[in-house]
């Protein structure tokens, strides 16, 4: 079984992966890192909370409570909306580059999987308009570069699209606006846009599976040249849908 590092466990994605996580038969532990208690761990004997309040630095005794992790999957973020670049481009690249760094060289028997939830559109060439795609993009670069260098580390990109609700919230706070919006006009458009949805439960699914996997490269429609970024279509795919 596998103990996962897991990041964001109190967003939309994130919560969504760490209840699937422990329900897991392949999942031995979840450490997860945040910045303050998180509920949905609370008494389940798979979950380890460790407060973590600076995201760029893990010292030997947060590495120590790491030990035997052979997965990590970031899902922490923000919405761009209304964010300055550099701010964004701290919580959005900074701080998962910094975790991969870190981690690139845990003792593990096969391969470390590093899981990043990127998003449609992000662009590693640096050309998108918008500057979620261009730090999304860079993100995504910089950590491959990053499993370049390692054998036994490897980086999958997951870009969703549009992330539904899952039908009981688990989310450790309240819905956004956008959540909120998406829940009510994601049934009426998925007849139309089914490629650009996913429920949050199916990409835990999808995200939970690539943690416990082998680290190889992931093969057919919607995945990059590369055989680590994925495409929402690919995501769904993978989830069976």
């Amino acid at each position: 079984m596998v103990h996962i590092i897991l990041t964001g466990a109190t967003g939309l994605a994130g919560s969504a992966i760490l209840q699937h996580a422990l329900s897991s038969p392949s999942v031995s532990k979840v450490s997860i890192l945040s910045r303050r208690p998180v509920i949905a761990a609370t008494g389940n004997p798979k979950a380890n909370v460790i407060i973590q309040k600076d995201f760029t630095s893990y010292p030997p005794d947060l590495l120590n409570q790491l030990s035997g992790a052979s997965a990590c999957i970031w899902a922490q973020g923000i919405s761009s909306v209304g964010m300055k670049e550099d701010e964004y481009t701290t919580i959005t690249k900074t701080y998962p580059v910094a975790a991969a760094e870190a981690f690139k060289d845990l003792p593990v028997d096969g391969k470390f999987k590093f899981v990043y939830l990127s998003g449609n559109g992000a662009d590693q060439n640096g050309q998108s308009k918008q500057m979620f795609g261009r730090v999304k993009g860079a993100a995504e670069k910089e950590l491959l570069g990053i499993a370049a260098t390692r054998p036994a580390f490897s980086v999958y990109n997951l870009r969703p699209g549009g992330i539904e609700p899952s039908k009981n919230w688990t989310a450790d706070r309240k819905q956004t606006f956008v959540e909120k919006y998406w829940s009510v006009i994601a049934a009426p458009l998925r007849p139309f846009i089914p490629g650009l949805l996913i429920t949050a439960d199916k990409l835990a699914e999808v995200a939970v599976s690539l943690a416990v996997g082998d680290g190889e490269k992931v093969a057919g429609a919607g995945v990059n040249q590369d055989g680590f970024t994925m495409e929402n279509s690919a995501i769904r795919r993978l989830a069976g849908l």
